[in-house]
């Protein structure tokens, strides 16, 4: 039994080992958690959980440079409504957009700033598929860990009623985890 979890924790500690790498090639997975609109608008009451909500995300990286990343963000999001009606509680949202960070710095606590754009699918709303932006703010850890703040906008005119039930956008705090999958043939270059 002794000799069975030293074997399982060998191979665990040389797997972190192995991926603590730096790699050019990462995957990001995680989950968010959506801000209600109460936060930003006084006006809308204490307990209308309106724009608030939950995901979870998938993110293929390519770090180009040691400041300059570009990824594919996959999304899906629950973002409810206003509380005036019951038809539709939660507006589930799926997003695919190319999206590119700038670190700031080389540390390994490095603040970022990102941009992305690209489509949002609406299940239970007319049109089903909007364009749309998410600029975001965060701060990467050891480049392991990325916690951020993502605004996600999608436009056009969603046919919904009552009118302004939802308000086209939601706000997302978000937690990602950094897996190095491979490295880049220009990686493998200087290395050599």
């Amino acid at each position: 039994m002794k000799l069975k979890s030293i074997v399982i924790s060998l191979v665990f500690f040389s797997t972190i080992t192995l991926s603590a790498q730096k790699k050019d090639i990462r995957l990001n997975f995680g989950f968010q958690v959506n801000m209600p609109e109460r936060f930003f608008n006084m006006e809308i009451g204490t307990f209308n959980e309106k724009n608030a909500g939950f995901g979870f995300h998938l993110m293929p990286v390519w770090n180009y440079t040691e400041r300059l990343s570009f990824g594919i963000n996959m999304e899906y999001a629950c973002v409810t409504e206003d509380y005036v009606t019951d038809v539709i509680d939660c507006a589930h949202i799926l997003s695919f957009s190319p999206t590119i960070n700038y670190y700031f710095t080389n540390w390994k606590i490095r603040p970022f700033v990102g941009f992305g754009t690209g489509i949002y699918h609406l299940t239970y709303y007319e049109p089903a598929i909007l364009f749309g932006v998410h600029p975001l703010v965060g701060f990467s850890f050891f480049d392991y860990l990325n916690l951020s703040l993502e605004y996600n906008k999608f436009f056009g005119n969603l046919n919904i009623k009552p009118e302004n039930e939802f308000g086209n956008y939601y706000v997302a705090i978000k937690a990602s985890f950094s897996v190095g999958v491979m490295r880049s043939e220009k990686q493998k270059q200087e290395k050599e």
